[in-house]
């Protein structure tokens, strides 16, 4: 068996493909990218693991993504609230988000890109008072076109840059530098393994619109060294299975939906080491789906339709996978997911409208649960 410090390496790693693979099933979901890419994915610097685009007008219309925005209000890394520093809610202002972050760097290096509504001096205005809010003491400096917002108190957190039309940017450490100076025409861009991936997501005939795009390059020097820890204390089949998990070097994942009444479809590229990596990977994927296929609790959530429709395909060191569900489904299964946590404060319909909250239970009584 595998020591509990190689298993919990094992886990985060395999949490991580998860993810990947499995991304905004209870998150963004929803929109369409038509017109956007062009712009706002110039602002990622060359050396990217991560690129995450979010048409957020859409998701702000989503019937899946109602339950979730009732939820709370928008936050950003190493500023926190916005809504009470702002006078405003900026996600109720955005129109398209991208998350990106460097492969090498400082730890906690991040860059976050976005649109929308605002002015210049809107913003100068919100990452201000945000800085004084938490004690800070926000300072201006320039570099290249934009202006830029710190918290000289304190390094530690994010920094803002602004220029009037955008995009607006927020991150930390040397790769908010590098995002300006792409977004001011220094060589920029996600990279060509990234724009792959983005092209072999783009929606087939009859997909429904996509909504986020997320790219990942999966560096070696992790993979290899997760390699070693478990190359040793292999214990059984299913340990020896997540091994071709460490030879995914690029994973995409792209969805897309429509409102009440559409279909969600997530679709998934992976690009193995070998084929038999990819041909391994694919027996884990479909290992995992019947296991979850089969748990009450998954399909009480009302997510069986998800599970039901996956198809994985290889294609030679690439894998293919693709999952469809009604959206109103889908939203329903969101909202019964936030309930069982004690995250559904108010409740949303498929289209957006407000439902009444459930009686409360008297103390002492059963919850029925």
């Amino acid at each position: 068996m595998l020591s509990s410090g190689r298993l919990t390496q094992r886990r985060q790693y395999t949490l991580f493909f998860a993810l990947v693979v499995g991304v905004a099933v209870a998150g963004y979901l929803v929109g369409h990218p038509r017109g956007r890419s062009a712009g706002i994915v110039d602002a990622v610097p060359r050396g990217a693991w991560l690129v995450v685009t979010i048409d957020v007008a859409a998701v702000r219309s989503s019937p899946i993504a109602q339950p979730l925005i009732a939820a709370g209000g928008t936050s950003l890394p190493g500023l926190g609230p916005l809504s009470d520093a702002c006078g405003f809610d900026p996600l109720t202002r955005m129109k398209e988000v991208l998350v990106t972050s460097p492969e090498t760097g400082e730890p906690g290096e991040f860059g976050i890109a976005f649109t929308g509504d605002f002015t210049r001096d809107e913003l100068a205005r919100c990452a201000d008072k945000a800085i004084r809010a938490r004690g800070g003491s926000p300072a201006t400096s320039t570099h290249g076109a934009f202006t830029t917002v710190e918290d000289t108190a304190d390094a530690k957190h994010a920094r803002v840059a602004y220029r009037e039309g955008g995009p607006f940017l927020v991150g930390r450490g040397a790769w908010l530098d590098a995002m300006i100076d792409a977004v001011d025409g220094h060589p920029g861009g996600p990279g060509p393994e990234h724009t792959a991936l983005r092209e072999s997501l783009a929606p087939k005939q009859g997909s429904p619109a996509q909504a986020i795009v997320l790219t990942a390059l999966l560096p070696s020097a992790l993979r290899e060294k997760l390699k070693g820890d478990l190359g040793a204390e292999l214990g059984s089949e299913a340990d020896k299975a997540y091994v071709s998990v460490l030879a995914v070097s690029e994973a995409g994942v792209a969805l897309g939906t429509g409102g009440a009444g559409s279909t969600t479809e997530l679709v998934a590229e992976l690009r193995c080491e070998t084929p038999a990596a990819c041909s391994e990977v694919k027996a884990l994927v479909e290992r995992k789906r019947l296991a979850f296929s089969r748990e009450i609790g998954v399909r009480l959530l009302g997510l069986g339709p998800l599970l039901d429709s996956l198809k994985v395909d290889i294609h030679g060191p690439s894998l293919s996978a693709s999952a469809r569900a009604p959206t109103d489904d889908l939203a329903r299964a969101v909202q019964r997911a936030l309930d069982f946590r004690g995250g559904g404060r108010a409740h949303a319909s498929p289209a957006g409208s407000a439902s009444p909250a459930p009686p409360q239970v008297p103390a002492g009584a059963p919850s029925g649960r």
